[in-house]
């Protein structure tokens, strides 16, 4: 039976290898907690990681045997379309934010002297699954974080750019992993398509197949200089 300076030690090794904290967030973490609690979080920590991992795995294998049909790269085509839609009702809510803000601080609210905006989605799986079906969307629901527009600035600059004008000067289209095929060459894949389907490391293309952009939910986080608050849309 290790000692009380050895389990400590070992809590630590453990934590910084799965969390990636630096050691002072680790302190700070243990001095919060007891030892039921820190196993409890390091066992639950450990089993995401193998999730998270499970998932990679299978979206790599799912990935690797897909291919393109005529109906499913419509599919994928439509759901571009309607993503790009979903990404810029965020893009102009953070907008209304920051000018709303913005006037706030120049009619002498200081209360909006700095502030930051962060847009985040995620996935609604559909009901009628069967339970299997239905414990590896919630897996894939729950391990997928998708950033959307974000801003954060001290009041005073520039407004920002209509979405529009945004997308033209990025000029960029996404066709990368895993939309690097030559069916899609026609299709200008955006920013928002490519952090969902590749960044997350979790849905796969056959997955795709199956989404739909109306389950998509996202909601604003704000965090002004002295509190913060979060609105769901």
């Amino acid at each position: 039976m290790s000692n009380s300076i050895e389990r400590k030690k070992m809590w630590i090794n453990a934590i910084r290898n799965t969390f990636e904290q630096s050691e002072l967030d680790i302190e700070k973490t243990l001095k919060y907690l007891n030892s039921y609690e820190i196993d409890k979080a390091l066992r639950e920590a450990v089993s995401d990681k193998k999730l998270k991992r499970k998932l990679e795995r299978r979206q790599e294998k799912l990935n690797a045997h897909f291919v393109w049909t005529p109906e499913k790269v419509e599919k994928l085509r439509n759901f571009n379309d309607k993503m790009w839609f979903r990404y810029k009702e965020a893009y102009d809510e953070v907008c209304r934010l920051k000018k709303e803000f913005d006037e706030r601080f120049a009619n002498g609210d200081k209360n909006y002297a700095s502030y930051d905006i962060r847009t985040e989605f995620w996935y609604n799986c559909e009901d009628g699954l069967s339970e299997k079906e239905e414990k590896l969307w919630e897996d894939l629901c729950e391990e997928s974080v998708f950033w959307g527009p974000e801003f954060a600035e001290i009041t005073g600059r520039t407004p920002l750019k209509s979405f529009e004008e945004e997308m033209l000067e990025d000029g960029h289209s996404w066709n990368e992993y895993p939309f690097n095929s030559p069916e899609l060459d026609d299709i200008c894949i955006h920013y928002f398509m490519h952090d969902i389907f590749n960044h997350n490391h979790t849905y796969s293309l056959e997955d795709l197949m199956k989404m739909k952009p109306e389950n998509f939910s996202w909601q604003v986080n704000i965090s002004l200089e002295h509190w913060g608050k979060s609105v769901r849309r």
